[in-house]
């Protein structure tokens, strides 16, 4: 059977519950076409489609320089009426990169879990017929403070098209942020919703960003004790690519279970997020970070990542109350000099955090990466001017290493 004529079987299906007319947003999809002709959408671009969290998403261009972003959310939408308008939201476009995020709405007026799959079984089927070399990945259906009545159902679709998704290889990816949103009660986070208790803060954006930029990578880490495990009450060195990119880790601390769970660009907040896959499985005794000059270069200030800092050591304790956590100082680079004052502001706002608890440790790197001149060692960074070659570990670990627990 063609894949198309699939998909024509499968919009029938999607149809078939009496739903409010798609025609209710010709306004709105009239209003981004008028858009394209103003100013035309770039090809090849990065599409973030579906209901209003994807509309609402004010600050997506900002969480994703490196890529042309194109916003087609368009708030209420069900997953259903996103197909119906995708020869003219989506297909035009001829994205690299599809981000789907819909619904939650269709659960909300009574469709099935199975109604939803069938929705985008049926999107899917259209990309793959008709935008071949288009990467999809769907974003999981959120729960909300408002929709907490409806989050087993909610569950159980993201399951369904998760299911469906592994089922079929890698050639669609299903983002999974859902255990991010619930704190310690399994209930959902205030802090990530606007006053609605319904839509995203800047906050839950944070978490969905997180998850589309490191999910692969995070994955990759967890691969690395599929065959062989984990020593037990290791040290977690997690953070930034200072970390990651630290490959003599285990040889210059021989005698030490450590752990390599850095992932490259990471900010403070990621690592608050996959504490849950990067921390507590292997039950540390000793976690050593390094994460923060990411976040003043994306504009965060010293405060911000002081508060995420605090986000980070509390999730932990709470999880993991004997654990020790060190934190060593964001270094000073000759790439990101003119940031030296926010670099030192959070420093100092961390450090004194850090004294109040003595479960908690500020290594200072700061004064053996700068020269005599007050300026970073030139023969310290590799070509990039901002990570570190064997000379500048060779410091780290002359200050790390002292700290480290038996």
């Amino acid at each position: 059977m063609k894949p198309f004529f699939v998909f024509l079987l499968l919009t029938a299906a999607v149809f078939a519950k009496d739903l409010p007319k798609p025609e209710r947003f010709e306004k709105a999809i009239a209003a981004f076409e008028q858009a394209d002709k103003d100013s035309k959408a770039p090809k090849a671009a990065t599409l973030f489609v579906g209901a209003s969290n994807i509309r609402r998403w004010e600050s997506l261009p900002d969480r994703f320089k490196k890529d042309k972003v194109i916003n087609r959310g368009f708030g209420g939408a069900f997953l259903s009426e996103v197909l119906h308008f995708a020869d003219r939201i989506v297909l035009p476009y001829e994205p690299k990169q599809i981000y789907l995020n819909a619904g939650g709405n269709d659960l909300h007026v009574g469709r099935t879990p199975e109604e939803v799959l069938a929705s985008f079984k049926a999107f899917a089927a259209l990309v793959a017929e008709k935008l071949p070399k288009t990467k999809l990945a769907f974003l999981c259906i959120p729960t909300s403070p408002s929709r907490w009545d409806e989050v087993e159902t909610v569950r159980a679709t993201n399951k369904l098209i998760a299911d469906f998704i592994h089922a079929g290889g890698d050639k669609i990816e299903f983002i999974d942020y859902f255990p991010m949103l619930l704190g310690a009660d399994g209930k959902p986070r205030a802090e990530l919703y606007v006053d609605d208790k319904l839509h995203f803060s800047e906050a839950g954006y944070d978490v969905v960003t997180s998850v589309i930029k490191w999910q692969k990578e995070i994955k990759a880490i967890e691969a690395r004790y599929s065959e062989k495990a984990a020593p037990k009450a290791p040290i977690v060195f997690i953070g930034s690519s200072s970390i990651r990119r630290w490959e003599t880790l285990a040889a210059d601390f021989p005698d030490k279970p450590v752990l390599n769970h850095g992932f490259g660009g990471s900010e403070v907040f990621d690592s608050v997020n996959y504490a849950h896959r990067l921390v507590f499985p292997f039950q540390p005794k000793q976690i050593v970070m390094y994460a923060g000059g990411n976040d003043l270069n994306a504009g965060k200030t010293p405060e911000r990542v002081l508060a995420d800092f605090q986000a980070f050591v509390a999730k932990v304790q709470a999880e993991l109350p004997k654990t020790k956590i060190c934190y060593i100082s964001t270094a000073p680079n000759p790439k990101r000099w003119a940031q030296i004052k926010e670099v030192r502001a959070a420093n100092a706002l961390i450090q004194a955090f850090c004294a109040k608890d003595d479960r908690l440790q500020y290594l200072d790197v700061h004064p053996i990466m700068l020269a005599p001149n007050g300026e970073p060692k030139p023969d310290i960074f590799v070509e990039d001017q901002l990570h570190m070659n064997a000379k500048g570990y060779e410091l780290w670990k002359g200050v790390v290493g002292p700290v480290l627990m038996e």
